[in-house]
């Protein structure tokens, strides 16, 4: 197929999907989507009520912090098929935007239709019911390419808001902060910081205060390790589940800390090796891609959109990847393929497939296969690189 082809295939394809996502709301604003907790969140947040542990007919439970809830204040005063419809189209532009720029610096001869087509059936679950992960994996990406332009504190900006929505994202925060301690660790902090803070200047002291200790309780009592398979969370310790090896949940932190110390592991290696800047940034992304897809502590079916650009980029891209990984990313897509197909039918018959572990074995083999990438990285030699890698390495720190 030429490439004019498939550019018009994957723009078809990416446009259709938006406008039916985005029009939806508008006809049926409950349906099939997660927006209802967000705008109820907001509405309670202008009230001055509980956020937390509120049942509300269609809604979840709503897990984020405050300053969420305030940023989606101004959504809950339009009517809920209208602020859906909006929410869809901002979260898909930062993502859609965020992927062009992202791969046009980290696989410039990928073409871009292909890695979009690749990229749209793990993303459509959560394109379809508003997640918030489609806005956060967009935010990461747009990270990951201020960064690789020296623009760190506006990195720090993204990674720090995408954490107050979800804590996720720490994994990139934690591997950036190893490159740049200085120009993005301290702006991530403040970052942070201030966000925590800004509820206050939008409700009183009382209220906000408490809200944080719901959420704080919350959160904690958030526990699926022992719930059925197929409505646990979908991580590393479902296979474990599966093959029979059981762990509570507090060992099992243990072994979600030692991966993150892991992945830091392989940021300083790289450093220590002389790698350029690209791969090292490169490599943060993938491996913080792939902890929160497999060790983070809320790993579901929508939060697999993240893996879509790694994912994407295994499946096309032969530069520097060896010949075993693409096999590993054909068996991983095959995996989430299958997860796909099941999950459109009804639950007695998706549930026993989502039990065998599909998601997460799918993710271990695509994150198996990034890792080759990352240590097939060639050292740059050092008499052969230009002064500005030197300089660029110190502005960095």
């Amino acid at each position: 197929m030429s490439r004019p082809s498939l550019t018009v295939i994957a723009f078809t394809a990416w446009v259709g999907v938006a406008a039916v996502v985005c029009v939806k709301p508008l006809f049926k604003p409950v349906s099939g989507t997660v927006f209802v907790t967000y705008a109820t969140a907001g509405h309670e947040f202008l009230a001055g009520e509980k956020l937390y542990d509120v049942p509300h007919p269609h809604t979840d439970n709503f897990r984020y912090s405050p300053l969420v809830a305030a940023g989606f204040a101004p959504l809950s005063v339009l009517p809920l098929g209208v602020g859906g419809a909006l929410w869809r189209l901002v979260s898909i532009a930062v993502f859609v935007t965020g992927l062009v720029a992202w791969a046009r610096r980290v696989c410039p001869e990928v073409p871009l239709a292909g890695l979009f087509l690749l990229a749209l059936p793990i993303s459509l679950g959560s394109l379809s019911n508003g997640q918030a992960n489609t806005l956060i994996l967009g935010m990461m990406l747009w990270a990951t390419v201020l960064a690789g332009r020296d623009r760190w504190a506006l990195a720090a900006l993204l990674v720090g808001a995408a954490t107050l929505f979800k804590a996720y994202p720490l994994a990139l925060a934690g591997l950036f902060t190893l490159i740049a301690p200085v120009r993005f660790g301290l702006p991530l902090l403040g970052t942070i910081a201030a966000g925590l803070v800004l509820p206050y200047a939008f409700q009183s002291a009382e209220y906000v205060s408490a809200q944080y200790q719901f959420w704080f309780e919350n959160v904690a009592r958030d526990d699926r390790t022992t719930r059925p398979l197929y409505s646990g969370y979908q991580d590393f310790h479902m296979l474990l589940r599966v093959v029979g090896i059981e762990i509570a949940r507090s060992p099992y932190r243990l072994a979600q800390a030692g991966a993150g110390l892991a992945a830091a592991a392989v940021i300083v290696w790289l450093r220590g090796t002389g790698a350029d800047r690209r791969s090292v940034e490169t490599a943060a992304f993938t491996l913080g891609i792939c902890w929160m897809v497999m060790f983070a502590p809320a790993v579901e079916t929508s939060t697999f959109i993240l893996l879509a650009p790694v994912m994407a980029r295994e499946l096309l891209d032969p530069v520097g990847r060896p010949r075993w990984a693409k096999v590993c990313a054909l068996a991983g897509s095959g995996m989430f393929l299958i997860a796909m197909v099941a999950l459109a039918f009804p639950h007695h018959i998706h549930r026993p497939v989502i039990a065998t572990g599909v998601q997460p074995l799918g993710a271990l083999l695509v994150s198996v296969a990034a890792l080759g990438r990352i240590f097939a990285v060639r050292p740059a030699v050092p008499e052969l690189r230009p002064a500005v890698q030197d300089t660029g390495r110190a502005r960095a720190a």
